[in-house]
This record gives C-alpha cells, structure tokens and sequence, in this order.
C-alpha cells in the first residue's frame, strides 16, 4: 500500500507493499520511502522519519553508525509525539526487535552473480598495513572498533574506512570498495537497494580480478554468513541497560 507521508513540510510517499532489503529504504531522487510489508503500520512512519534523518546526515560526510544513531534519536522524538513520553522508547525497542529479527533474511544479497558485471575491475592499492588508495584518494583503514548494524562503514569527512573487528583482513580491500562505491550512489538520492547493487558489481568485479570467479562468491557469501551472524548477535544483546541499546552514547558509537 502507498500513502503519503508529510515531514518537516514536505511530501513523500510511504510504500509498504513489498519485502525491503534492511527493511527500510528511502529513493530520494522520487521521494519515496519504503518499508518491509512484514512491519506492523505503527512502525511505519518512524520508520519513514529515520530514513529521511539518516540520509540527510550520510550526504553531510558522517558514518553510517553515527547518522543512525542521530535518526534513532529523531524517530524517538517522533514516537514520543505519537505515543507519549512514557511509551516511546518501549516502541523504538520493539521496533527494534522486529527488524532485528527480519534483518538477517532481508539483508543486501552479494551471492548472485550480476548479470552485467562487464565493468573494468576497480583498481585498490595497499600502501601500508592500514592505509589504502582509490582513485587516487587516500583512506585509512580502522578495524579496531565493533560496529553497530554492519560490517563496514566510511567516515567520509575524514576519509576513514571502518571494518568490523571480526571480519578476516582477506576482506578489506572488497569491503572498502563496497561502502565507497555505495555512499556515491547514495549521495546522488538513490535508495540502499539500488546503491548497493552497484557498489555490488564493484566489489565483486574486484574480487573476481583477484581471486578467481570461484572464490570471489565464496567470499561474498562468507560476507553475507558474517553479517548475519552480527545481526544475530545484536539480537541476542537487545537490553535496556547494558549490552546493545536502541540509542548509543557518544562514547559508544564511531566518531561524528
């Protein structure tokens, strides 16, 4: 079903009618925000109004943990409109759970190999044991930190690619790939599903180059085994006090 949607004055369409990689996503370039047809409808709008706040800050140059957490917090103010105080964060945790619990069967699929993946091999130098080069632009790998809600992330305003402390370093060069190719697409306004399908055919180009056809699906799906895994774990450590939380404190979550 497609609806309307108002915020901040302005006008968008609300779809629910279909499953949704990450369960939300948001085509800026036709103002259309879609939501997995497995949420309930009371979801829906917070939903919306996350996706609309985190876009605005990933377009600024912020990590993808930082302007989640930013848009958890917005959607918290929107609960708290619609709920009351009291039964706002009650909801965003509920909310939470739920995509916690889809999460791992709607996640971005980098096992199929694209039909039209005749594309040049992107070329990645490693100059040192943390540092990497891509179109002649320079990005400092960081693996030391857990990441929230993926495997990877870029701080584009200081150049730094973060890894998850779990992923193998057999992976890096093809995960950096990903998220910079991704986050250019989603600064043009096209949604995480689009996005990532690019930044996909990149990634996997990359490997196919490096590695072989064969062990580059292999390495995608260890990618996919990996992220489930972490989606999983999140579940697990969904608590009001200690462990994963809803909304992060700033000691808790990637620079901003």
């Amino acid at each position: 079903m497609v609806k309307e949607f108002v915020y901040e004055n302005v006008s968008y369409k609300l779809d629910d009618s279909k499953k949704v990689p990450n369960i939300g996503d948001f085509d800026e370039n036709n103002k259309t925000i879609y939501v997995d047809k497995d949420i309930p409808e009371k979801f829906n709008e917070g939903i919306a109004v996350h996706e609309i706040e985190e876009r605005k800050l990933i377009k600024k140059g912020h990590s993808y943990v930082y302007s989640h957490n930013e848009a958890q917090k917005k959607e918290l103010a929107f609960y708290e409109k619609k709920f009351g105080k009291d039964n706002a964060l009650n909801v965003l945790n509920e909310e939470e759970n739920l995509v916690l619990t889809l999460a791992p069967d709607r996640s971005f699929s980098r096992i199929k190999r694209p039909k039209d993946i005749s594309i040049p091999a992107p070329i990645i130098q490693t100059t040192w044991i943390r540092k990497i080069t891509y179109e002649d632009k320079d990005y400092i790998i960081d693996n030391s930190n857990r990441l929230v809600g993926d495997i990877v992330d870029l701080y584009e305003k200081k150049n730094i690619i973060y890894i998850d402390c779990d992923v193998p370093d057999r992976f890096f060069e093809g995960l950096a790939i990903y998220e910079i190719e991704n986050r250019k697409m989603l600064k043009k306004g096209f949604s995480y599903s689009q996005s990532s399908d690019e930044a996909n055919k990149k990634e996997l180009a990359f490997y196919e180059q490096t590695f072989g056809k064969d062990e580059a699906l292999k390495m995608v799906t260890e990618e996919k085994k990996i992220q489930a895994r972490k989606f999983s774990t999140e579940k697990k450590e969904l608590k009001r006090d200690n462990g994963h939380k809803v909304i992060y404190e700033k000691d808790e979550i990637l620079s901003s």
